[in-house]
């Protein structure tokens, strides 16, 4: 008869169970290998979580999205702003400038100063019915436009580039006998008219006449971008000695306003314009060749005035 302990609930007598160390043994490897296989896919589950995660977290790939532009709306495009100006090589600066110049304008020593174009002066950049210098097209547009400000552009009016000026196509004779015009008939072709433009106040500067207020604009009907304004005819032929056919550089500079801690360390200016001509000296140094001596007529022994 199975024995029973006193105490226990259960009548339920207990067998007497022989124990066997090749089942215990084989019961043990299949305990051990259910535990391994449990604690490697939970590790694997714990790996695909965390790629999933890292997946999820990481930006899509550049094709697939549009980086997020903090412009504000009121600013200009990117792509109305032009590049910055390339760097010429193997071109000295005008003589004099930095030491002397630079100083008597009340700009900074270290200003950079641009190239932006050789000219030879022309006679409508001396003619009193143009009042104008024309700037070259290649050295306004990729050398003087990007040394502005998108205020500075639209002033200009150098904001937004005109597309290729199409060619222009005969004029349709009228038809059924219709009046001719009285240009027509003349034979004069009627005067495009431009858009009516103020320009942008800059100084055009000789090294050996200094300074003078004008405007920089450009032309809708031609296209080309002018020096002009009052008092721009007498400051050329007559404070510079401009002539035509003369060989000159023109050369730009700019000072920025810069602040630090809420006060101005240098001010700003106006864009400044620079024809140097070839030969040129400057007018405040002290070794200037001397001036030509005035022409005497043999006969009578008197000055002569050149007109």
């Amino acid at each position: 008869m199975a024995p029973s302990f006193p105490g226990s609930s259960s009548k339920r007598p207990l067998d007497m169970v022989l124990y066997d160390p090749a089942a215990a043994a084989k019961r043990a490897r299949q305990e051990e290998a259910a535990s391994t296989s449990s604690s490697s896919s939970a590790s694997s589950a714990t790996t695909a979580a965390a790629l999933f995660v890292r997946a999820a977290s990481a930006p899509p790939p550049f094709g697939d999205f549009e980086p997020i532009s903090a412009v504000p709306i009121s600013a200009v495009p990117s792509q109305l702003l032009p590049p910055p100006p390339p760097l010429l090589a193997g071109r000295e600066e005008p003589p004099c400038l930095r030491s002397h110049f630079l100083a008597a304008l009340g700009l900074r020593a270290d200003l950079p100063v641009h190239f932006i174009d050789d000219k030879h002066l022309t006679g409508t950049d001396l003619d009193p019915h143009q009042n104008r210098l024309r700037l070259p097209m290649d050295g306004a547009v990729h050398r003087l436009r990007p040394l502005l400000t998108p205020a500075e552009l639209h002033a200009a009016n150098l904001l937004l580039l005109p597309d290729p000026k199409p060619r222009a196509q005969p004029p349709k004779k009228p038809q059924g006998g219709g009046a001719v015009a009285e240009d027509e008939k003349a034979g004069k072709k009627p005067k495009a008219k431009g858009k009516v433009h103020g320009g942008l106040r800059v100084n055009l500067v000789s090294l050996a006449a200094g300074a003078k207020e004008l405007l920089l604009s450009r032309w809708d009907s031609t296209h080309a971008t002018v020096v002009k304004g009052e008092g721009y005819l007498d400051f050329v032929v007559r404070r510079c000695g401009f002539r035509e056919g003369d060989a000159v550089e023109i050369w730009a500079f700019v000072q920025r306003r810069v602040r630090l801690f809420g006060a101005d360390v240098c001010g700003g200016s106006l864009l400044h314009v620079l024809l140097v001509k070839k030969g040129q000296g400057c007018c405040y140094c002290h070794d200037l060749p001397p001036a030509p001596a005035p022409a005497v007529h043999p006969s009578i022994g008197r000055e002569l005035v050149v007109a």
